[in-house]
């Protein structure tokens, strides 16, 4: 993969010659975290590299049914934008023959960052936040996620391994090692691997990096894992919560700030706190409480997403931060650790660019606002009742995907920074997935209402 920012377009050029690639496949994500794009052969790559790929813009106003959403603000008068591949992106698919894949930004007719482009929007702020932050963001995506298999039209978990046994990883020995060395080849480097709570459930941690580049890893993450365990005939899922009674798998990302000497600016060992922390980490945490409730919306955008946030579940179900702590949003990991958070509002149903902007515009509107987090929770939140919920100022998430963009739809700081257009068409394609499934009557539900009523 070329990875830095000297890449460009005669080096991809090159690459395409050198390792004899036939097809380009142009790809971006939709507000659903759908991935769109169009494959194109290698001799209109340079053009493609140079003007973009069309799509219309109506393509940003489909749901994950892919519908197109009632009084859509792209319709079929508005034209299209252009797919404007990022060298910096190319990397060849090693698990499929003689094709490359690039991410790219979305531009308009005269080739500016199109106002719908999440991705655009994520470099945007990121220079914005060297500017007040002087350093650099880094993230790091931890995804949990299941391989599933099919057995008499039932999908069930893929083996039947125990939480961090080391059979999960040897009975997926095949699957994890072609995932994890696809991942390699493409530039995404894993840090650990683990059998999770879930039987057939896996935990992949990837290496922290600049913000940007730890989003795109988090895509491609996302894109191989589907497509590899579907190459070793199983079904794998980013899915929240696909069985009731199991386990679900979340999306954790790592925060961390470092200047140009690569010292952490999130570190401070005279933390009166105790947990090694500066006064910005604090603020950052303070902005991420404060939009805590619209940064779920974002990150957990499924209907399926609040069935895995539940007290008792180690899945957040409460707005509150701690040290250690995993039954709170934000977590900060032992001293033992380099000093950074997590957030743990997020799962796989989330685009990540829309995640990591919105994480970002949270943790700078603490900053500049100093939002003082308050105290860590050192408790387990589940078992807190409501009066000792309320004492101490703890709200829950929101308990629904509806109440969640109730919430977003009344963020203004996130709305400015992601920009209107994304903040309401992205409500505005939740509101209709939401609708739909309220509209959905499940088995269980027939079951027993027609035997109770």
């Amino acid at each position: 993969m070329l990875k830095t920012e000297t890449s460009t377009i005669e080096a991809v050029l090159e690459k395409v010659e050198e390792k004899n690639i036939e097809f380009i496949r142009i790809e971006f994500l939709d507000y659903s975290n759908v991935t769109r794009g169009r494959t194109i052969r290698k001799n209109n790559l340079r053009d493609a590299m140079e003007k973009g790929v069309n799509f219309s813009t109506a393509i940003m106003s489909f749901d994950v049914f892919d519908t197109y959403v009632p009084n859509p603000m792209y319709g079929a008068e508005d034209g299209d934008f252009f797919a404007l591949p990022d060298p910096n992106t190319f990397a060849i698919l090693p698990h499929r023959k003689n094709t490359a894949r690039m991410l790219c930004d979305l531009v308009d007719e005269n080739g500016n960052p199109w106002n719908g482009c999440p991705r655009s929007t994520l470099k945007r702020l990121l220079n914005k936040v060297e500017q007040v932050l002087g350093g650099k963001l880094h993230m790091a995506y931890e995804q949990e996620a299941y391989l599933l298999k099919e057995k008499e039209g039932t999908r069930i978990s893929a083996d039947q391994s125990h939480c961090f046994s080391t059979v999960g990883v040897d009975v997926q020995e095949d699957f994890v090692q072609d995932f994890v060395f696809a991942l390699e080849k493409m530039g995404v480097v894993t840090e650990q691997i683990s059998s999770e709570y879930g039987p057939g459930q896996l935990e992949v941690n990837l290496r922290y990096a600049n913000a940007l580049k730890a989003t795109d890893d988090q895509v491609t993450f996302a894109h191989l894992f589907k497509q590899i365990a579907s190459d070793h005939d199983m079904i794998g899922t980013l899915m929240p919560k696909p069985f009731g009674h199991l386990a679900g798998s979340g999306l954790h990302t790592h925060i961390s700030l470092f200047n140009e000497n690569g010292e952490n600016l999130f570190k401070d060992v005279t933390d009166q706190r105790g947990l090694d922390m500066s006064e910005d980490a604090y603020y950052f945490i303070g902005g991420l409480l404060k939009h805590g409730k619209s940064l779920v919306a974002i990150g957990a955008p499924s209907y399926n997403s609040y069935k895995r946030m539940q007290p008792g579940s180690w899945a957040p179900a409460h707005i509150c931060y701690g040290a250690r702590n995993r039954s709170v949003l934000v977590r900060i990991p032992e001293k033992r650790r380099d000093r950074r958070f997590e957030f743990r509002g997020a799962d796989g149903t989330c685009n990540p660019y829309l995640l990591s902007t919105c994480l970002i515009a949270a943790g700078l509107d603490g900053i500049q606002n100093k939002i003082d987090p308050g105290d860590p929770i050192e408790e387990d939140v589940s078992l807190m009742d409501e009066f000792e919920l309320k004492e101490k100022g703890i709200e829950w998430v929101p308990r629904t995907l509806n109440d969640a963009l109730d919430s977003l739809s009344e963020d203004t700081i996130l709305a400015d920074t992601i920009g209107r257009n994304i903040w309401s068409e992205f409500i505005k394609v939740k509101r209709n997935e939401w609708n739909k499934f309220c509209q959905n009557v499940t088995d269980k539900e027939l079951r027993i209402y027609s035997d109770m009523y």
